[in-house]
């Protein structure tokens, strides 16, 4: 893996996180805003802010746009032969998979992330979107407040982190759970620069689904939130097969 590669991902973070923007909404009633910002993009590879600062980018947007521009960025930011060991290796090895969050996750949560109650710090996370069967997580942190008009405003989120525990265990996919809140995708909505959809997405969830969520959220202490139509289709999984899980903050 060299320089081509970041490149090849840039190329794909513009087209899908700076040119597309997402519209989600959860089984709680919860909506989010969720864009990218070209200053987020070295984290996503791996790239520490104290290596570009040393080496003449103050900006982590000029870096970016030195790689998309395919313009010469020093080997000291980006060697000529990435280490399969290093962390911009795995960060950039599968980052073209990681809108499979939106349109084929398997294990679809939303973790309302609480930094005070994990033991498994993230910095600067306000909603992570996971995958808890793959192991694929994406991090945004509140961003702005956008007004809508005088009395309404909506949240925008940034993505600010790419974990990829594909290879791990379960534990390592679902380690950002434990004592958390967590809700259920229910709508996915990418839109494009003009504010034009592009594509939707509906998930449901069959009995077996339902239950491997709860016995997810088991296993992580964790507190399913859902809104009162949908809550009764889990409660009455808890009850029939003894799952002695949270949901909406009462204990079955």
């Amino acid at each position: 893996m060299n320089i081509t590669h970041i490149q090849t991902c840039a190329d794909f973070f513009q087209k899908n996180y700076l040119k597309t923007f997402y519209f989600v909404i959860t089984y709680n009633g919860n909506s989010f805003i969720l864009i990218g910002e070209k200053a987020n993009f070295p984290h996503l590879m791996g790239i520490q802010n104290s290596t570009y600062r040393s080496n003449g980018y103050n900006r982590p947007q000029s870096l970016f746009n030195d790689i998309i521009g395919r313009n010469p960025v020093s080997t000291a930011i980006i060697p000529n032969n990435i280490a399969p060991t290093s962390k911009m290796y795995k960060k950039a090895q599968n980052f073209m998979k990681s809108t499979d969050i939106f349109w084929k996750n398997s294990g679809p949560l939303t973790i309302n992330y609480n930094p005070t109650l994990s033991s498994t710090k993230l910095n600067n996370v306000d909603v992570l979107l996971t995958d808890i069967n793959t192991g694929y997580m994406l991090g945004w942190v509140s961003n702005n407040r956008i007004a809508i008009n005088a009395n309404i405003n909506m949240e925008k989120y940034c993505i600010c982190t790419w974990i990829d525990e594909s290879n791990g265990t379960q534990q390592g996919k679902e380690k950002y759970m434990p004592g958390q809140d967590v809700e259920l995708i229910r709508f996915v909505f990418a839109l494009d620069e003009n504010s034009k959809l592009i594509k939707k997405k509906e998930y449901t969830y069959d009995r077996t689904q339902k239950k491997s969520i709860l016995e997810s959220c088991v296993r992580n202490s964790s507190n399913l939130l859902i809104d009162t139509m949908n809550a009764h289709y889990y409660t009455e999984i808890a009850v029939a097969d003894g799952i002695h899980c949270k949901i909406n903050c009462a204990q079955y």
